[in-house]
């Protein structure tokens, strides 16, 4: 029994300590102006309807909150970009304030947007939020939620 304690403990410490690189590999804080690009560059594929940019920018655990507090997943919000449900037309945003917390960042901040919902255009103020986290090197969006300004 003294054996097997020792020995288990043993394991433990050599796994734990065997586990210290692949966390830090895991898990890397991100910079500001990576974060920043990162929004730009999905910005960007939203309004040139790039679904294989949005793809990699979109953390396959993504909770996307839009401001009809509609709630989509990774795979619904493409697929309403896919069909044609929501077209983004322009989007410009500014106030942005980027905070970091470890391996997540917090962007806030406001926007114009000109999309078209289910062909109804529509002219948007928004205040938002995306949280993105860098995992083994890339950065992703895993949350996003906005709502209209008056």
């Amino acid at each position: 029994m003294k054996y097997l304690i020792k020995d288990s403990i043993l394991i433990f410490v050599l796994c734990i300590g065997g586990m210290g690189p692949a966390l830090t590999q895991e898990c890397a804080p991100p910079d500001a102006a990576e974060v920043l690009h990162a929004e730009q560059q999905r910005l960007s594929a939203q309004m040139k309807n790039d679904l294989d940019t949005m793809a990699q920018l979109l953390d396959d655990e993504l909770v996307y909150v839009r401001n009809s507090a509609v709630v989509d997943s990774k795979t619904s919000y493409l697929d309403s970009m896919r069909k044609g449900d929501t077209v983004y037309e322009f989007i410009e945003h500014s106030n942005d304030s980027v905070r970091i917390y470890g391996c997540v960042a917090i962007l806030t901040g406001q926007g114009k947007y000109d999309v078209r919902i289910g062909q109804k255009p529509l002219k948007l103020m928004l205040r938002y939020h995306s949280v993105w986290q860098k995992t083994k090197g890339q950065l992703r969006m895993v949350s996003w939620q906005a709502t209209r300004m008056p």
